[in-house]
């Protein structure tokens, strides 16, 4: 299983292809070569990079998506692979003739395990009061979510985990919003390669429609994992981190290899995802709702990390 975030994050890099390794240079100087078979995500924050096409070929043959990202790590698109799953044909027929019934039981189950999981985040960073009250809304929620309890818990959670001056706003550029925002865009980037690995279209969403997004059925599935972020985010705040450092975003990048259980056993964030693709297909096939949702794992002793 790949599993590196690669970032380049530096201004004025040169990126190619030499036997299988990716190469960084500045100018005439190599600084860097890495295999491209240990890479998932690679992720262009820098706004002056030279990449060349063979090197977007090669990532997308070993499903790697590529993210290139706008200010405040928004991420602004993706390279994603074309299909390459077997039943490509059959996966994207079953995607397409999904019932709205199907989809708004689905829908329901992501949002009742993204308000769990909100709690589970509440109660790792010390609010367990909090916790206890998110955690009574997801049994508020019904099919398709119809009276919008996931905003409801949301803003109960932002205003306990930041303050109660805290507005989640991608597009902020404030020290939060901009560590949420590269975390969010590294968790979105593993779920998008699940994705098209798992034969999807990753355009043709549960609950997300929007013409002006590609990746409609990845933000979707990827709600559940936020609150992985959040966490991560708040423990570096809590220590005083005020900007994105580049060790802050390797704390972050951690957040694939966050310990979650599933009916495969214990896995890190990133296998999970395939999991939860393949029970996705296997519930369009069956038109019924057997969907794969992990549940995050927090001890006393923390958050666990599968190195």
């Amino acid at each position: 299983m790949l599993n590196r975030v690669l970032e380049i994050s530096q201004e004025n890099r040169y990126i190619s292809l030499n036997r299988g390794f990716i190469v960084i240079k500045e100018k005439d100087t190599e600084l860097a070569s890495i295999p491209l078979d240990d890479i998932a995500v690679l992720l262009l924050s820098a706004q002056s990079v030279v990449i060349t096409k063979n090197i977007l070929n090669a990532l997308s043959e070993r499903d790697c998506i590529t993210v290139l990202c706008g200010k405040n790590y928004s991420p602004q698109s993706m390279v994603i692979p074309e299909a390459s799953h077997c039943m490509f044909a059959k996966i994207v027929k079953s995607q397409i003739n999904a019932s709205l019934p199907l989809k708004k039981r689905i829908w329901q189950q992501i949002v009742i395990q993204k308000i769990k999981n909100q709690a589970l985040s509440l109660k790792h960073c010390g609010k367990e009061a909090d916790a206890v009250l998110i955690n009574k809304i997801a049994s508020m929620v019904d099919s398709g979510d119809t009276k919008n309890r996931e905003a409801y818990a949301a803003r109960m959670y932002w205003k306990s985990l930041f303050g109660e001056k805290f507005i989640r706003n991608k597009d902020g550029d404030d020290s939060i919003n901009i560590m949420l925002n590269y975390g969010y865009a590294v968790m979105r980037a593993g779920m998008t390669r699940a994705v098209c690995a798992g034969g999807l279209l990753p355009s043709l969403g549960i609950h997300h429609d929007n013409n002006l997004n590609q990746f409609c059925l990845a933000d979707d599935l990827f709600e559940i994992y936020r609150p992985m972020v959040d966490v991560l985010v708040y423990k570096m705040t809590s220590d005083g981190e005020q900007e994105l450092t580049p060790e802050n975003k390797k704390q972050l990048v951690k957040a694939l290899k966050i310990k979650v259980k599933t009916s495969q056993g214990f896995s890190p964030a990133l296998q999970s995802m395939h999991y939860l693709v393949s029970s996705y297909v296997h519930s369009l096939e069956e038109k019924k709702v057997v969907i794969d949702l992990p549940d995050w794992e927090v001890n006393n002793d923390g958050i666990t990390i599968i190195e």
